[in-house]
C-alpha cells in the first residue's frame, strides 16, 4: 500500500473507488472508510483495497499504523475532529498529508458557531493544515482561503477530484416535459447554506406561470427539509417538487435533464458536481458573484448568471444558443476522464 485515503461514507466516494481501481495499480491504495452516511442508504464497497473502520481501538491502532506506513496520505475532507487530532499528535505525518478540500470543511473557519470548544479544534486545525505537504481543489479561490485562514504552505494541486464531476454525455431528446413548462431546480440538498428562502421569495413573482420547482433536499438536515418542503408548497402548490430520496446516479442524471434553470444561492463554494453537469446539459445556472466558484466559472470560460444581481426579466429567458454551446464544449474538455486521470498521475507522483 502506497497511497491511503482517509474518506467519509458520502455519495462521490464509491465512484471514486472504482476510478482509482480502473486506472490505477489498486495495489497501491487503501480506502479507510470513517463515520458518514449509513450504509443502509450508501453501501460501502466490497473490494480488497476498501476498510471500514469503526471507535474500538483495534481499529484507531490500524489506522495509526496505515497513515504511518503510506508514502502518501489523502484526506477526502477534513471534518472528522479525531482524525485531525491524531495528525496533530503525530506532526511527522503531516509533509506526507495531502487535504482534499470539499467546501464544508475550509468554510467552517467563517460559519462556525464561536466557543471555546470549536477554538481549540480550530487551533489544532490550523496547526495541522499549515503543515501539510499539499492542498488538492479545482477551486484556486479556495486554495487562496486556506492560505488566508489557516496558513496554508503546501503546494496546489489543480483536480476536479471525483467522477461526479465528469462531463456527461446525455441525449436530451428523451427527456419527456410538459410543453411550455419552466422545470427551475432550486438548490441541491436540504442543507440551510443553500439559502432556499431567498430563492423562493426571488421565484415567487413567477408563481403563477407554468412552471415546475424541483428542489432536491435527499440529504442534509431532515427538519430544516421539511420546513423547506412548507415554505415551498405554501407559496407555489402543487409546482412544488421536493426530491426526499436519494437518487440513483442515473435517475438524478435524469432529473437534472429536465431542468431549464438551476438557482444555487449557496454564500460559499458548494454544489460543483450540479453546477457543472448542468452547465454541460446546457442548462442556465445561476449562483452568487462573491464567491470563489464564480471565479472559477470564468476561468473555465463558463457563463453563469448573478443571484445576487437578479434581474427578473430575463429569469425564464433561454440561455442563448452560442452560451450553451460555449458551455457545453468546456465542461466537455475540462472535464473529461483523461483530464482526470492526467490530474491524478501527477499527484501521485
Amino acid at each position: 500500500m502506497k497511497y491511503l485515503h482517509i474518506a467519509p461514507n458520502e455519495k462521490f466516494i464509491n465512484p471514486f473507488i472504482n476510478f482509482i481501481n480502473r486506472n490505477f495499480n489498486e495495489n497501491e491504495h487503501l480506502f479507510l472508510i470513517i463515520q458518514g452516511v449509513s450504509e443502509s442508504i450508501i453501501k460501502i464497497p466490497r473490494k480488497k483495497n476498501v476498510k471500514k473502520t469503526s471507535k474500538n481501538i483495534n481499529s484507531i491502532i490500524t489506522l495509526i499504523k496505515s497513515m504511518n506506513k503510506c508514502e502518501k496520505l489523502f484526506l477526502h475532507g477534513l471534518f472528522n475532529s479525531k482524525i485531525i487530532l491524531l495528525l496533530f499528535l503525530q506532526p511527522w505525518l503531516l509533509k506526507k498529508s495531502y487535504w482534499i478540500v470539499w467546501g464544508g470543511d475550509l468554510y467552517h473557519y467563517k460559519f462556525r458557531k464561536r466557543n471555546i470548544k470549536s477554538d481549540i479544534i480550530e487551533y489544532i486545525k490550523s496547526f495541522v493544515i499549515k503543515r501539510m505537504g499539499g492542498l488538492i481543489t479545482h477551486i484556486k479561490g479556495d486554495y487562496e482561503l486556506a492560505r488566508a485562514w489557516y496558513g496554508a504552505r503546501g503546494k496546489y494541486y489543480y483536480s476536479f477530484i471525483y467522477p461526479s464531476n465528469l462531463f456527461k454525455e446525455y441525449d436530451l431528446s428523451k427527456v419527456e416535459k410538459d410543453n411550455g413548462v419552466k422545470y427551475i431546480q432550486v438548490g441541491n440538498s436540504a442543507d440551510p447554506s443553500n439559502n432556499h428562502f431567498d430563492i423562493f421569495d426571488k421565484l415567487s413573482k413567477f408563481k403563477d406561470d407554468k412552471l415546475e420547482i424541483i428542489c432536491p433536499l435527499s440529504y442534509g438536515d431532515l427538519e430544516y427539509r421539511q420546513t423547506v418542503i412548507n415554505a415551498g408548497r405554501k407559496i407555489f402548490g402543487d409546482k412544488f417538487n421536493p426530491i426526499t430520496e436519494l437518487l440513483p446516479f442515473e435517475e438524478y442524471l435524469n432529473l437534472l435533464a429536465k431542468v431549464d434553470i438551476a438557482v444555487f444561492a449557496h454564500k460559499r463554494q458548494q454544489a460543483i458536481g450540479n453546477i457543472t453537469t448542468l452547465l454541460g446539459l446546457g442548462k442556465k445556472v445561476y449562483i452568487r458573484d462573491d464567491i470563489t466558484t464564480w471565479d472559477f466559472c470564468k476561468e473555465h470560460g463558463l457563463k453563469v448568471y448573478s443571484i445576487n444581481n437578479f434581474d427578473e426579466k430575463v429569469f425564464l429567458q433561454d440561455i442563448p444558443e452560442d452560451e450553451k454551446k460555449r458551455n457545453i464544449e468546456n465542461v466537455k474538455c475540462y472535464f473529461s476522464e483523461e483530464k482526470l486521470v492526467q490530474d491524478w498521475r501527477k499527484i501521485f507522483l
